[in-house]
């Protein structure tokens, strides 16, 4: 899950509170969930991407920080997925990791405004006054730096998921 972080590069896709919004914090990860998962695309030059899901806990690789629940990160569910929502350092808004389960298998998604048509897909899911595009020095022509998302309800939430451009990684468990 870690690694998904670094796919979206230099430009963060944020939230104004935990996703969905009004639905109760878990404090636990299903008992489904836990276990070992490795990725199935590991990143060129690096060894697989492991994951550790314990009952209130994600451990990465080594080097990386635990992501720990009602800690620095807020778990949700949306259906069948999970919405792992991390707190950003600064501006008070959220980063999300959206995770679907079938099995064994575990697909990690996040928004990544650099696929392409990204921006106008999530403008369509949301309506363009819920989508804010946040510029370096504040000048539109200077790099994109954050896209502020603000979905006003759950049913925009699910649509931009359906709808929206996302990156995912996938997992497989490691049968111990």
């Amino acid at each position: 899950m870690l690694i998904c972080l670094s796919l979206t590069s230099c430009v963060e896709v944020t939230f104004p509170e935990p996703m969905p919004a009004k639905k109760k914090e878990l404090t636990q990860f299903p008992d489904a969930w836990q276990g070992t998962w490795v990725s199935q695309e590991p990143a060129e030059d690096t060894e697989d991407e492991q994951l550790v899901v314990q009952h209130d806990r994600i451990l990465g690789n080594p080097g990386s920080d635990d992501l720990v629940l009602g800690k620095n990160c807020v778990l949700k569910k949306l259906g069948r997925r999970l919405i792992l929502n991390i707190p950003q350092e600064k501006g008070g808004r959220w980063t999300l990791l959206i995770g679907a389960r079938r099995g064994d298998v575990l697909e990690i998604q996040t928004l990544d405004p650099k696929e392409q048509g990204a921006l106008d897909s999530w403008e369509e899911a949301l309506g363009h006054e819920n989508v804010l595009k946040l510029h370096k020095n504040n000048d539109p022509t200077d790099k994109l730096k954050e896209v502020q998302l603000n979905p006003k309800n759950t049913w925009q939430l699910r649509k931009l998921l359906r709808k929206g451009k996302t990156t995912s990684v996938t997992y497989n468990r490691v049968v111990e």
